[in-house]
């Protein structure tokens, strides 16, 4: 009997560590998109608000409701042997993960910044069907963008690795 207990404590210590990380990865998210949306704004030269900061709180509560909601939704799954991680809080946290990479983006878009385009970049790759196709692409990049300059005496340190 006390080996099945071991084995059930166990079991839940590990889907209540990968549920608080589900929850730390959201909230890093959120942070995440907030900065990007502050930086966008100070590059659109518009004012900088305190409202974000209470829409990212509200929409941090919500993405945890929906977390919860899911983690009932692990808990019937428990009825079953084969259940043995809190499945449907990760793919919850995934597709939040998800939505703020794609709000990100979008930021980084209004910013006008370079990597927005390397979502672009990247989903151009992936739709390559050999990788002899990708490998032209990817050549194609390299010849399109220009060379960085040099940092090189202008009193910036940098490291080689």
């Amino acid at each position: 009997m006390n080996e099945y207990l071991s084995f059930v404590t166990a079991d839940l210590r590990a889907g209540a560590v990968i549920i608080f990380a589900c929850l730390v990865m959201i909230c890093v998210a959120c942070l995440l998109d907030l900065w990007t949306g502050i930086d966008a704004a100070r590059a659109a030269h518009e004012r900088i608000r305190s409202k974000p900061l209470r829409k990212t709180g509200v929409k941090i509560g919500d993405y945890f409701r929906l977390v919860m909601f899911f983690l009932l939704v692990d808990l019937l799954g428990l009825c079953f042997p084969w259940y043995g991680v809190p499945y449907a809080v990760m793919l919850g946290a995934a597709g939040v993960l998800f939505v703020e990479g794609f709000s990100m983006v979008e930021n980084l878009r209004k910013k006008k910044s370079h990597a927005a385009e390397v979502v672009d970049f990247a989903a151009k790759i992936v739709e390559c069907l050999t990788p002899e196709e990708a490998h032209k692409l990817i050549e194609k990049i390299r010849k399109e963008d220009p060379p960085l300059p040099s940092l090189k005496g202008r009193g910036i340190i940098y490291r080689t690795c």
